[in-house]
């Protein structure tokens, strides 16, 4: 069943973000996730800069999201402990941090470690996340969209899967084959 309302992480894309102070463009948007399905924070990818740290609560407003905050709360990445972000979990299909500037290497690899964009194994099968569906304020997770082989979808809802354990296996310890490498911009 569809969250009503829901908001579609592969939608959080040239979204506008209008603050108390002033309207700024959000090439992305992603909302960082917790084991309880909530959201602690959103990571924005402004269409100038290095991408910011938004912690307040949005709201949906036609095509923009509003937030009771100005533009100065927002904080660089860098801003959230290493250990901080070993608990959670964000999906970037685009993999939008391989192109970013100005953040330390360290930051960029534990953002890269919650990527769930990877195959992950549940029930003796491998899937693959194809979509997040969040609450219309961006505070909880609602369902994971998932796709298994080529034609099977599965949905998951809270409680029906650990999110941590979907976080990419470090390389090392990785049992799924990788095809392609990363490859520089």
């Amino acid at each position: 069943m569809r969250p009503e309302g829901g908001v579609r992480q592969r939608g959080l894309v040239d979204r506008r973000i209008v603050f108390l102070d002033e309207e700024l463009a959000a090439s992305y948007v992603f909302p960082f996730v917790d084991r309880r399905w909530r959201v602690p924070f959103v990571v924005l990818a402004l269409s100038a800069g290095a991408p910011l740290v938004l912690d307040g609560p949005l709201r949906v407003d036609q095509f923009r999201f509003r937030t009771a905050l100005g533009s100065n709360d927002l904080r660089r990445i860098e801003s959230i402990p290493l250990e901080d972000l070993e608990q959670l979990v964000h999906y970037d299909p685009w993999w939008v941090f391989r192109r970013v500037s100005g953040i330390g290497r360290a930051s960029i690899e534990a953002v890269f470690a919650t990527n769930i964009a990877t195959p992950f194994r549940y029930g003796g099968r491998t899937h693959k996340v194809r979509d997040l569906i969040f609450s219309a304020e961006l505070d909880r997770l609602e369902e994971i969209e998932a796709r298994v082989g080529l034609f099977r979808s599965v949905t998951f809802h809270p409680g029906d899967v650990e999110l941590l354990s979907l976080r990419p296996a470090p390389r090392a310890q990785s049992n799924l084959r990788t095809v392609r490498t990363a490859k520089a911009l």
